[in-house]
């Protein structure tokens, strides 16, 4: 082999290494930031700067397992993009480079810990150029989406009360407690215009008393005999509701003199409209 051909391919090796250093970002700190929620919040934000000194910076998060890892990056220069890796699992995910996506979400059957790089185009870090972000991360799972439980209550002289709300997917329950004097009667009805709607009735000690999921009807009543709180939980089949639907319902709960004639007061018209599509994604603080 002649000198020329080897200096020729030697120059075009070079060449090659250099070109994918180009498009890398440089490494980033040996210890990445660890992430954290704080108490009862399900989102995260980190803030950073980028800039050539510092072209990367690598956060990990441990997520639950049932648990949504949901990342929105933000920031002015459209030059800085994200890098997600499972290191659990020992893959990466994703490169918002080659995605030109600002947001991303994956669901976790198993507890995964992740390596999220922000990092900033080459390019532009030869460009001098310096970049403020903030990554915002968030957990969450089907308990952080259900609404908090709502306390039903009954205006004076009014034996009926009546709650308007709507499941959706990944939100496919509401809870309402209703206290009941003694010597009364309790009488529970549920509209809705999907027939997978249904409602659990439970005393204070977690006996379930009803569960309409298994009778034919979505009505109930029952005697009660000592003051005590209900807990009554509207739920539906998720498989019933499928990504952006809502399904809408009102929940009546009566209260009168046991022995008494049911007093009149329930509507029976169907459940009122609901938007056809939902965000299901808790708000980012």
């Amino acid at each position: 082999m002649s000198r020329i051909p080897f200096l020729r391919s030697t120059a075009l090796g070079v060449g090659l290494g250099m070109a994918a250093a180009c498009m890398a970002p440089t490494a980033s700190a040996a210890t990445p930031d660890t992430v954290t929620f704080a108490a009862n919040s399900v989102w995260a934000q980190e803030i950073g700067n980028l800039d050539p000194a510092a072209i990367a910076h690598d956060y990990t998060v441990a997520i639950a397992a049932g648990k949504t890892l949901q990342l929105n990056l933000l920031s002015n220069n459209a030059n800085v993009y994200f890098k997600v890796t499972d290191q659990t699992h020992g893959k990466e995910r994703l490169d918002s480079h080659e995605t030109g996506a600002s947001t991303w979400s994956t669901p976790n059957a198993t507890a995964t810990t992740y390596t999220i790089q922000v990092y900033l185009d080459p390019a532009a870090a030869k460009r001098s150029e310096v970049a403020k972000y903030a990554l915002q991360v968030g957990q969450y799972g089907a308990t952080d989406l259900q609404p908090p439980t709502t306390a039903v209550t009954f205006q004076p002289n009014q034996p009926w009360a009546a709650e308007q709300a709507s499941l959706a997917a990944g939100a496919t329950a509401h809870d309402y407690t209703v206290p009941l004097a003694a010597g009364t009667t309790v009488s529970v009805h549920l509209v809705a215009n999907n027939p997978q709607l249904h409602f659990k009735v439970q005393d204070p000690t977690h006996q379930q008393l009803v569960d309409t999921g298994t009778t034919a009807t979505n009505t109930w009543s029952a005697p009660v005999a000592t003051a005590t709180t209900y807990t009554i939980r509207v739920y539906a089949d998720p498989a019933s509701l499928p990504s952006g639907q809502q399904a809408p319902f009102t929940l009546q709960v009566g209260q009168f003199a046991a022995g008494a004639a049911q007093p009149a007061g329930a509507a029976t018209a169907a459940a009122p409209a609901a938007a056809a599509s939902a965000s299901l994604t808790p708000a980012a603080q």
